[in-house]
């Protein structure tokens, strides 16, 4: 389908007793003055927005029509919601606290750099990219998932795809979480709670396993005193203290029953190691003993391998997670998690 060349406004109604405007198509310029001479307001990063609270602001928006066809833009009346409106609605059915941020292509093009980072490279996100699509919704809930909404230019069905998380965090391989496509908000949104979501969870959960133990395989590897690069021990210590919270967490959720005793003291001797670091964000580096040894370097070296047998055997299947088979016969490379530097999103 090619993108028009001319200057167009569509128009929906939205929350809140607003009509929404878009202009779009290569002369988009144009159709925003049309808007703006119109009356139409639009804040920084959102669409331009006409109040019908407001009647007499409502009866000036008339001349839209008139100022439209003086701008040489078309004026169309949408009769699909707005999709920030969606995207709210789906926000406010998930679990926890999502904020949601839209973005308008008045170009009518999805970013290629923002197709990149789904996790899924499904058909059903490459098609997006050879249609018209006003615009899309990031859903974010703070702690590093982040949601790709759309909507199918060609049937109207709205489009849930995972977007990959920051690699300044993590290292993902592999699949992603499946897409989701509903007919409406409502179905998205029990789709994304009950499907992708925990999907993503579990993904993310195997990537950080999968990372502390390609870490710690490295190091029983490589470390002897004054073989293992300071500074690349210094991070992949730093990394498994960043994802050690998180991997302890996994495991008080799955169990169905206390840990056996020398489980649980593996989990508390990290818990109670963890709330001693510096909650003003001192790394590994800063809290140095006075001998020359950080105590959290000692009790990973002892106990990270009997952490993640722990993790592994609580919340990991056995056929999702195969254990990596260590080569002995020569010293391994740094893995990705330690060797890559400087990745940023």
């Amino acid at each position: 389908m090619a993108l028009t060349s001319s200057a167009e406004i569509t128009l929906h109604l939205a929350a809140g007793n607003t009509i929404v405007a878009l202009a779009s198509g290569e002369r988009h310029r144009w159709a925003t003055t049309a808007l703006e001479l119109a009356g139409f307001t639009r804040r920084q990063g959102d669409a331009h927005r006409l109040s019908l609270d407001d009647r007499a602001q409502a009866r000036e928006a008339l001349t839209l029509y008139q100022t439209a066809r003086d701008c040489q833009a078309k004026v169309t009346t949408s009769e699909r919601p707005y999709l920030g409106d969606i995207a709210h609605v789906i926000a406010e059915r998930l679990p926890g606290q999502w904020d949601v941020s839209i973005e308008h292509y008045p170009d009518g093009i999805i970013p290629a750099q923002l197709l990149g980072w789904v996790w899924e490279a499904s058909p059903v996100m490459s098609a997006l990219s050879k249609y018209r699509t006003s615009g899309a919704a990031i859903l974010r809930d703070g702690a590093g998932t982040e949601l790709l909404l759309a909507e199918r230019p060609w049937d109207g069905r709205y489009v849930v795809a995972a977007l990959l998380p920051s690699p300044d965090h993590l290292h993902v391989t592999g699949a992603g979480p499946r897409t989701v496509v509903a007919t409406h908000a409502h179905a998205a949104a029990a789709d994304v709670r009950s499907l992708l979501l925990p999907e993503f969870e579990q993904l993310v959960h195997l990537a950080r396993l999968r990372e502390v133990q390609e870490d710690l395989d490295w190091v029983r590897e490589e470390f002897e005193p004054g073989t293992a690069p300071a500074v690349d021990l210094d991070a992949a210590l730093d990394r498994f203290l960043t994802h050690a919270p998180y991997l302890i967490a996994a495991v008080r959720r799955a169990g169905n029953k206390p840990p056996a005793t020398r489980d649980a003291v593996v989990l508390d001797r990290f818990e109670i190691l963890l709330a001693a670091r510096s909650p003003s964000g001192d790394d590994a580096r800063s809290r140095r003993e006075p001998g020359g040894t950080d105590e959290a370097m000692v009790v990973w070296l002892e106990l990270g391998e009997d952490l993640i047998d722990v993790v592994r055997s609580t919340t990991v299947g056995p056929a999702e997670e195969p254990r990596p088979a260590v080569a002995t016969s020569t010293l391994p490379k740094p893995p990705v998690a330690v060797a890559a530097s400087g990745r940023s999103r």
